[in-house]
């Protein structure tokens, strides 16, 4: 019977620099385990599988549990299924579309958007955790999304160097002004509107923005570009404060009137009994 790799083995071949053989062992025990066209490869500092046509960047060690792989082969579906769902819920982009994503994360709604405005278009992506744009960056260059403009800093309502805390669930992290702690990275942040001026980001047809909390920071500091957006879709997180997190979560009202004040007729979905997607607040231009 096929046995996955043990760790002990996995830690010994990274720590002798036996990266390469790890890869071919894991790759040939994936394949006799599952049958399904999988492979992890080590290249430039990171670990990544492969499913199908799409690469996934995982990280500097070598972390594939038993049974990790049960979703791979469906998670480009996901992908393009959630983006659907969240973003895409009034919204239908256009080949040619210009798409700003803040809060790109790994890049799992980068690559709905870089397929849904086709090469004409473009979509501007802002992670601002190093880690998580480290692992953005490498998605979009293996899988040749070349209509993807990446960008590593915080949009927030002033220039400045901030923190970005590093949460054990790292959709989690958040932005802070104060200390840096052992879990937290520096972080350069500008006003939205800046960004625009210094990239020449005029057009946007869509604004996607999910940033866990700072988005009471990141809204103020886009005034000009909010007037210009067509369609836009915030995540507020309230459900954080919720759960104990603290008030600076409560951010739903305040995106609800800003976005208001900007222009935007607002669509809700409160009757979605998935608390995250309840706090998804959507505008559009009449």
């Amino acid at each position: 019977m096929t046995m996955w790799i043990a760790k002990e083995r996995a830690a010994e071949l990274e720590r002798v620099g036996g990266h390469a053989e790890l890869a071919a062992q894991a790759t040939q025990t994936l394949r006799s385990l599952t049958g399904e066209d999988l492979e992890i490869a080590f290249e430039d500092g990171l670990w990544m599988h492969r499913a199908g046509a799409l690469w996934f960047p995982d990280g500097p060690r070598f972390d594939y549990p038993e049974g990790c792989w049960a979703k791979w082969s469906a998670r480009e579906e996901k992908y393009l299924r959630d983006a659907a769902d969240y973003w895409f819920h009034v919204y239908q982009p256009r080949p040619g579309d210009v798409i700003v994503d803040i809060g790109a994360g790994h890049g799992e709604d980068t690559f709905a958007f870089s397929r849904a405005v086709s090469p004409t278009g473009t979509v501007w992506s802002i992670e601002a955790h190093p880690g998580n744009f480290r692992l953005l960056e490498r998605f979009c260059r293996k899988n040749g999304l070349a209509n993807v403009r990446l960008l590593n800093c915080a949009a927030m309502d002033r220039r400045g160097s901030l923190q970005i805390q590093t949460m054990p669930v790292w959709e989690s992290s958040f932005v802070y002004a104060g200390p840096a702690t052992p879990a937290s990275h520096a972080v350069e942040a500008y006003r939205f509107d800046d960004i625009c001026a210094q990239h020449g980001i005029e057009r946007i047809d869509f604004l996607k923005m999910n940033i866990e909390g700072a988005e009471r920071f990141a809204l103020p500091g886009m005034p000009e570009a909010l007037r210009r957006a067509r369609f836009a879709c915030i995540g507020a997180h309230d459900f954080r404060a919720a759960r104990g997190e603290g008030d600076e979560f409560k951010t739903h009202d305040f995106v609800l009137k800003t976005l208001k004040n900007a222009g935007f007729s607002l669509v809700l979905r409160s009757d979605d009994p998935r608390y995250y997607v309840k706090e998804h607040i959507h505008g559009f231009r009449e």
